[in-house]
């Protein structure tokens, strides 16, 4: 998948150089995206489907060609393609751009915020070289500690790329001062063990990736609200296990040998930290204060999306001091953009009715099933699609439709709706992420390594779904 909306220069309007003709390769991706918008056009137009529907489909077909090609930016494909819907009359403006006006886009713009207060204060970094210290120092003890920085990051953080490049640069730290060679299999597993500590706990928050957001979001669409303390009561005890059987999976996957204490690097790190700021001290006050709100918005009712936007903005203003104001030029907007112009695809399907028309055409495959079997249907659906798909772009296509599967066979449609972003977890290869294919990038990770350890993981996923998440759902009410 294209990581351009997370990683490349160009969202911030810095480059300029020329840009790179084609290739032969390319010319064929887009003959064949081409031909494919074409075909399923033909066949819903011989179908007998409505004109709307009959176009919705093909310019869908055709976006995910684009992004599973990468043959434009992830955030390019997203804007461009609601106006495709509004111009083929898919939809009216007012249907299809109603995401805009929804909290979700605020909420990953106060993400991006609150995220730079955590960075440009050094909050961040004391928080993870903290868990390291209170840890201990043995190889082993470093894996848990890079977990517990994971934990403590994940509510204040809600980018999990800014989380992985983070954990990223002081894994890569701890390698250089520990003499592990790149691709070596201690070096693989502790870059591994970064990106575990950012994956399994963003499944425990709302907040805590944007994909997972919107995929509440979409369930709100189709008329299933959860709130950021129910959601937490039913996901947070699950993902602390799945995260820790994650990193037990690591170790007996990759055994790592190594002896080496790492107590003099960590200790020589977290002491150059010196004493805690005032302005760590105020970002902590500030990130307490966001904590409370987001636990408590089932009461007091301020969407999740204003509270961000507004802790966000406070951290710019003069006393704070946090961030520097010329530093909100520096945010990456291009991720904004991308989920925002994704959720474009539910509200077409909205607009055409073909979120009822997809579940009721798969509905007779999970008739007689039953709620277990619907649910891990609906995990190897996520696990399938991420190999076409980036999450965001899964999510906005098929929570929607998977929620009325659930309506009509009687099921709750929380519990379908969180095995399937289990599902979107899963990953074997880098391009299925943009955060796990940034802490490949790295090239500390061995690809033979990576690839073993995901797909045992990917099995202990589906043994936690079936043993663990989907009785403590029953207990919580999700199922």
């Amino acid at each position: 998948m294209n990581i351009t909306h997370a990683t490349e220069t160009a969202a911030t309007g810095t480059g300029g150089a020329a840009a790179i003709p084609p290739t032969r390769n390319e010319h064929l991706k887009w003959i064949f995206s081409l031909l494919c918008a074409a075909v399923i056009l033909a066949v819903c137009v011989v179908a007998g489907l409505p004109r709307p529907a009959c176009w919705f489909f093909s310019l869908t077909v055709l976006a995910i060609c684009l992004w599973g090609f990468s043959l434009l930016p992830d955030g390019l494909v997203a804007v461009m393609l609601p106006m495709g819907y509004i111009l083929s009359g898919v939809g009216t403006p007012a249907q299809v751009l109603s995401p805009w006006t929804k909290p979700m886009g605020w909420m990953i713009l106060g993400g991006l915020m609150t995220g730079l207060v955590l960075q440009h204060t050094g909050l961040a970094r004391r928080i993870a070289l903290w868990a390291l210290h209170v840890t201990g120092s043995s190889f082993r003890r470093l894996l848990w500690g890079i977990l517990l920085a994971g934990f403590i990051i994940a509510p204040l953080m809600p980018t999990s790329t800014g989380k992985c490049i983070l954990l990223g640069i002081i894994c890569i730290g701890i390698c250089d001062a520990m003499g592990f060679k790149a691709r070596s299999r201690e070096a693989s597993t502790l870059l591994m063990a970064g990106y575990l500590a950012v994956a399994g706990p963003r499944m425990g928050l709302y907040t805590g990736a944007g994909e997972v957001t919107l995929n509440l979001q979409m369930l709100a669409t189709a008329g299933v609200h959860v709130s950021w303390l129910e959601y937490f009561l039913q996901n947070f005890a699950p993902s602390v296990v799945y995260s820790v059987l994650s990193i037990v999976v690591l170790r007996l996957v990759m055994r790592p040998r190594s002896t080496v204490d790492a107590r003099v690097w960590v200790e020589e790190q977290y002491a150059g930290l010196g004493p805690m700021s005032l302005r760590e001290k105020k970002a902590l006050a500030l990130f307490a204060v966001l904590a409370v709100l987001m636990m408590t918005d089932k009461w007091h009712g301020i969407n999740i999306g204003w509270i961000m936007m507004v802790v966000g903005f406070v951290g710019f203003l003069p006393g704070f001091d946090l961030v520097d104001g010329k530093k909100f030029a520096t945010l990456n907007l291009t991720s904004v953009l991308f989920i925002v112009g994704c959720m474009s695809i539910g509200a077409a399907a909205q607009a055409t009715g073909m979120d009822k028309s997809i579940a009721r055409a798969v509905l007779p495959l999970l008739q007689g099933k039953g709620e277990l079997g619907t649910v891990i249907a609906s995990f190897f659906s996520g696990a399938g699609l991420n190999f076409l798909l980036t999450p965001v772009a899964a999510v906005s296509t098929f929570t929607v439709p998977l929620a009325e599967i659930a309506k009509a066979l009687g099921i709750n449609p929380l519990a379908p709706a969180y095995a399937f972003m289990l599902g979107l977890d899963q990953y074997v290869l880098p391009y299925e992420y943009a955060a796990f294919l940034y802490m490949f990038s790295t090239g500390y990770i061995n690809f033979k390594d990576m690839v073993l350890v995901f797909a045992w993981r990917a099995l202990m996923a589906l043994i936690a779904l079936i043993l663990v998440f989907y009785p403590f759902w029953k207990l919580t009410g999700a199922a």
